[in-house]
């Protein structure tokens, strides 16, 4: 009777656990840019797996993992800027009405992948100089809004504000340090997704 009264108990305790988490994956577009660098808005991607645990029927919490093409562009140099990171969300989610909701909250970013890229050009200019320049890490804040389908697809876009300057205060270089300038370099990225719940 007790192995009977145990089994039950975890089974119960097993669809609690799947009603309150639910995962998705999600991909998109970004528009992303640098402040002060003179550049304009770069096109990439990003795509990530989150999981949302459910509060209540209007609100919830999101965490999850995301790869990120940021940066900036300069079309009078045919250059692009790819500073690439994994980003980390933690969003509150309020769900406005039925699967309409709105969104925000910090993001930590892990430096990934950094460098210069020419316009139709496989080329690259000196990798370690520009990873020597941008910190490991950045902190940016996220708002935006979507839609849930009742089929678990869903739509969404966010704008993700640095918070922090990405330009380290001196750079390496052939074993010399050089100081950079004094301003701040922070991300903006506009992000566009669409995403399933599974």
């Amino acid at each position: 009777m007790k192995k009977i009264v145990c089994l039950l108990l975890l089974l119960t305790a097993f669809q609690i656990s799947a009603q309150t988490f639910r995962y998705a994956a999600r991909a998109g577009l970004n528009l992303a840019d640098k402040t002060n660098t003179g550049g304009t808005f770069k096109p990439g991607l990003h795509f990530g797996m989150f999981a949302e645990y459910v509060v209540s029927p209007l609100f919830s919490m999101e965490a999850g993992a995301c790869y990120s093409m940021q940066g900036s562009r300069f079309k009078f140099a045919n250059t692009d800027l790819q500073h690439n990171y994994l980003n980390i969300p933690l969003l509150a989610k309020y769900y406005v009405h039925r699967g309409l909701n709105v969104f925000a909250g910090p993001q930590l970013g892990i430096k990934a992948n950094v460098n210069r890229q020419v316009f139709g050009s496989k080329a690259f200019e000196d990798k370690r100089t520009e990873g020597d320049m941008v910190k490991p890490f950045d902190l940016s804040a996220v708002i935006g809004a979507g839609y849930l389908m009742e089929n678990g697809f869903f739509v969404s876009a966010n704008v993700n504000c640095g918070l922090t300057n990405t330009a380290k205060d001196r750079f390496k270089y052939d074993d010399v340090y050089y100081p950079t300038d004094e301003e701040s370099y922070k991300n903006l990225v506009i992000q566009f997704n669409f995403g399933y719940y599974f």
